[in-house]
Order: C-alpha cells, then structure tokens, then sequence
C-alpha cells in the first residue's frame, strides 16, 4: 500500500497540536482554518487512523494513535531539516531552517536585536520561532521539535548540552518607588519575606524565587500568583506588594505611570544561568553552529541590567 503525503500536512498537523486548537496553528502559520483542517483529514484518511478525538468544549485530544503518530511525525520533520541542514551546509551559500525556541520571560530582552542581526548576517535562513515555558522547551529539545533553545539552565536535562551566553545573573528586590525601604542600598531577604510578594508563577522561575527564600530558611507571604514581567511590575508598582526578578524590564515606570526601583539582595544567592541548548545526542549542523556562535557573540546584558561601575 502507498502512502501519498507531503512534510506541509505534517507540519500543519504538528503545529496545530502544539497549538492545540486548529485557529491557532492558522494564526501561527498564517494559513487558513481550512486548508490546515484538510491536510489533517486526508493524513488521517491515508494512514487509515483517528488522531484527533473532536470536542466542542476540550478541542483536540490526541488519541493514543494520534499520540504515536504526532512523534514520528516531530522525527520525521526533524530529519528533513537535518537533511536540508547538512546539504546546504556543503554550498558556500548558508540557508535553511532553524526551529528555535525561547523562554517566555527572557524573550523580549534578547531576542529582536539577536534575530535581526542574523537575519542581516543570513538572508536565505528561516528562525521558526517558539515562545514557550520551559517544560516545553525541555520536551521539545527531546523530541526534536526545537533544534535549539535560548533559555535558563534550571529545568534542563542531562541529555542537553548548554552553552552560557551571559555572566551569572542574581535576583534583585523589586519594590514599589515610595515603599519604606526603596531609599536603600540593599535589602536583605529576611527585610522583606513578610511583605506581600508578587511571584512570577512560571516554572521553573517560581521554584527558583522561592528557592531563594527557603535556602535562608524564611516563608515568603505571597499575595499574588502572575504569569508575565509586565505583570509582576504593575502590581508592584500599584503597591499590591514586592517581588524579587532576575529579568528585569526596561521601563522602570509601568504602563500606569506607577514607578519601581530595584536593589541589589544581601543574602547568598543561587545564580541564574541564561544559555543555548540543544539535544546531547544531536550533532550541530553547520546552520545551528553558525547560530550558537552568532549567540555567543552578539547576546550582551542588556544596558538596564548591567551593574553600575
């Protein structure tokens, strides 16, 4: 029996599971809802098999075929790339494409100024970019579905091998701008582990905020949960609390006008570790090398991060 099907219709298929909806896959590949809906019905009618369970309410479930599926699917695209990757990298010409994924809190900081500079380096090369958490990064680079990763060490496996792309990064207090002790030097944690604290609840960033306070044997009296930087800051700024970011963003002012102001912490510190990662069992192609050392070139602490001389 023959199986007529094209890398297009397993890319949209991959896309809409990682997506996990049909629209969103179309909004990420710029593709229309119902070409992406065909090509999944006709893999599904060549391969004579159900991948997706449709519910109004859940969307898609992968059944366990669909299951296995998905992951040969991931290896196959993998190896097309790969392929892509290695033929080109015998032509003078660099091209090809670079499925690259990165951490959502660090994204902003580094990535439109390093893009930019390696699109204007590499014109022919296409980033397939991916701004996730990191469970899905560190799935990703296992499954093949990323060729790299710029993102955090913590969370990574052994199978990954990481490169750093910056000095080790501390966290710094974040305290609204009138706040008793905004006037200082430095804090300590125990000066603010009973004040309300605004976490930034995205793994593994939330365990290692909190790891912080529990290596200096203190209970944090966290008032709110939040997923984003931006978030963390308004609510800081609107006095709900303080909070404790490595990360930290460029306007110190939040969008409502609100100012906070950051201090070094007194207390020893676990560092944070930004760098580029990939699969321990994957041999870089000349394109994802070319990447990784245009990384290590061009990622620099942003000027608002840097310590003051």
């Amino acid at each position: 029996m023959s199986f007529k099907y094209s890398l297009k219709q397993l890319r949209y298929l991959v896309t809409t599971i990682e997506c996990g909806s049909i629209s969103e896959a179309s909004r990420r590949l710029n593709i229309s809802n119902p070409a992406i809906s065909s090509a999944i019905k006709d893999l599904e009618s060549r391969f004579n098999l159900q991948i997706f369970i449709r519910h109004k309410s859940n969307g898609l479930i992968l059944t366990p075929e669909g299951s296995s599926f998905f992951e040969r699917a991931i290896s196959l695209l993998r190896d097309a790339r790969e392929f892509e990757q290695q033929v080109n990298g015998d032509s003078d010409k660099v091209s090809g494409e670079i499925v690259l994924a990165c951490y959502d809190p660090i994204a902003s900081c580094y990535l439109p100024e390093l893009l930019a500079s390696f699109k204007e380096r590499f014109p022919a090369v296409k980033i397939s970019l991916h701004v996730v958490h990191q469970n899905k990064i560190a799935e990703g680079l296992r499954s093949g579905a990323y060729d790299l990763a710029l993102t955090y060490s913590a969370g990574l496996r052994e199978t990954h091998t990481c490169i750093p792309l910056l000095p080790d990064l501390y966290p710094r207090a974040v305290l609204p701008a009138g706040h008793r002790l905004a006037s200082y030097n430095e804090v300590s944690l125990s000066m603010i582990a009973d004040e309300p604290l605004i976490l930034l609840d995205i793994w593994p960033s939330n365990q290692y905020f909190l790891g912080q306070f529990e290596d200096a044997g203190l209970h944090p009296n966290i008032a709110y949960k939040v997923p984003s930087i931006e978030l963390v800051t308004a609510f800081v700024g609107q006095g709900l609390g303080v909070s404790i970011m490595v990360t930290l963003p460029e306007q110190i002012q939040t969008p409502n006008g609100n100012k906070v102001v950051t201090l070094p912490i007194s207390d020893p510190l676990v560092a944070s570790r930004t760098v580029v990662a990939w699969n321990r069992d994957k041999d870089l192609t000349r394109l994802t090398s070319e990447f990784v050392n245009h990384c290590k070139n061009e990622i620099k602490l942003p000027r608002h991060m840097r310590p003051l001389q």
